[in-house]
């Protein structure tokens, strides 16, 4: 089997920090910004001076194709080019990193100078001094600059030789400190970024948007905004706003017909720029499209996915509305999918052939794209209202599409995010109450099954 990476255990921060200044290490720019504070490099550079761990540095080496990737930190003076031709990317430890680096080589960022962390060699440990007067403190960055240390050892020496060797003896833990590079070796693109969400960054994980937004970001284009004030558009506000994955993955099929991770995290600004209107405006039609299939709101949609598929047809097709010629199939495409529930796993790669079709459809060739349904009554009564499960959205659209009304007065319920926003609210009713759960024989789960559920209007809520 081939082996994925590579655990390097003799590299120390000399060695890190020259690959830094040769532009080699890169920040991706998937990573969020530099957020430290003094006080946390200060419990960094103690751990190290103790010889604690400080945990290991996760690198992706990648190609010079990947050069957008780089997130360039321009107050710190690095090459932008890679001397080793290769990127070597942090995709775990950039905090830790950056904190060294900036600590340690007398560098100012974001306006803070941390030049003022110190090492104090009297009480043994690295401190941000108080007292102007305090003594014995000297500047972090002078352990590694060679001319300031060996000034700093020579005038000890010669004033007080038990400092001199406290700070000889620091300048070494430093030099010798060992440093953990887990590296990886013929990683795609794909491999990488299921690494990446998996690694948590300061107690949040990053998602797969996070990393294309960040990848994607330029000061004229914000995809983040951009989607922000499509939901917040009336229609589309109603309807109960739509997923930020539906927007990147809508982008991507209609730039490259494929939204797997790989051309999700090669869209560009000017990319995203440029289809930004004509996405959107086919997804606007996609939601009025799949409301026919009884998608009342987007809490009934079975698969998020849908919604990029389809708004691909009116992008291939560069029509306002699905051909009756083509309605058939892409009505049986939806119901088949839903029910064999078609996106549970490997949803992307199946995005990509539902795509082909799709692009064959808009362009003359009328195929079928079904899937096969194997549901059986025992199944069906398992599924509880209060569960996600797409195979219950397929039921309530089909509900949907029956159109429900009151038992009392035959009004149409009203079935929109208003009216029901949740699926176990008071609109969403029993047929048979907890009260029979004894005649009929069964539990909780039996009553609160899907197959003993129907809409009610808000008006009847007050009725037991």
């Amino acid at each position: 089997m081939e082996q994925k990476i590579e655990i390097i255990n003799n590299w120390n921060l000399n060695k890190i920090f020259n690959e830094l200044e040769n532009g080699n290490m890169k920040i991706p720019r998937f990573q969020r910004g530099y957020v430290w504070e003094r006080s946390k490099i200060v419990r960094l550079l103690n751990s190290i001076y103790k010889q604690y761990p400080i945990g290991s540095f996760f690198i992706w080496v990648a190609s010079t194709e990947y050069k957008h990737f780089c997130r360039e930190i321009t107050e710190l003076g690095l090459p932008e080019n890679p001397e080793s031709n290769t990127y070597s990317f942090i995709l775990d430890g950039q905090q830790r990193i950056t904190s060294l680096f900036v600590a340690l080589k007398n560098k100012i960022l974001n306006n803070t100078d941390y030049s003022t962390i110190c090492f104090n060699l009297e009480k043994k440990e690295f401190q941000i001094p108080r007292l102007k007067n305090e003594k014995h403190n000297i500047p972090a960055w002078k352990l590694f600059d060679r001319t300031a240390y060996g000034d700093v050892y020579a005038d000890y020496v010669l004033n007080d030789r038990s400092k001199a060797d406290i700070w000889r003896d620091c300048q070494q833990i430093f030099t010798d400190y060992p440093i953990s590079i887990i590296k990886s070796l013929k990683m795609d693109l794909d491999q990488v970024v299921s690494i990446f969400e998996r690694i948590n960054q300061g107690g949040k994980r990053l998602s797969l948007f996070d990393l294309v937004h960040a990848s994607s970001w330029s000061a004229k284009f914000d995809l983040r905004e951009k989607i922000c004030a499509f939901n917040d558009e009336t229609n589309v506000k109603s309807f109960g706003g739509i997923e930020n994955e539906v927007f990147t993955q809508s982008i991507a099929l209609n730039e490259f017909g494929d939204c797997r991770n790989y051309n999700q995290l090669h869209l560009t600004a000017d990319t995203c720029d440029r289809l930004w209107n004509v996405t959107t405006e086919c997804l606007r039609i996609a939601i009025d499209y799949i409301k026919t299939l009884g998608v009342s709101f987007i809490d009934f949609i079975p698969y998020n996915s849908f919604l990029p598929i389809l708004q691909y047809y009116f992008f291939t097709s560069n029509h306002k509305s699905i051909k009756s010629e083509h309605k058939e199939s892409i009505e049986n495409w939806f119901w088949t999918a839903t029910f064999s529930q078609r996106y549970s796993s490997s949803s992307l790669t199946r995005m990509k052939e539902d795509a082909e079709w799709i692009s064959k459809l808009s362009h003359g060739e009328n195929v079928e794209n079904v899937f096969n349904v194997s549901l059986t009554l025992k199944e069906l009564t398992k599924i509880r209202m209060q569960n996600t499960s797409v195979v219950k959205n397929g039921i309530l659209c089909l509900l949907a599409l029956e159109k429900p009304v009151d038992f009392d007065n035959g009004l149409q319920v009203t079935l929109n995010k208003t009216n029901v926003s949740k699926l176990n609210s008071k609109e969403n009713h029993h047929f048979f109450p907890y009260s029979l759960m004894q005649r009929f024989g069964t539990d909780n789960n039996g009553i609160n099954s899907l197959l003993n559920f129907a809409f009610i209007s808000a008006r009847l809520r007050a009725y037991p």
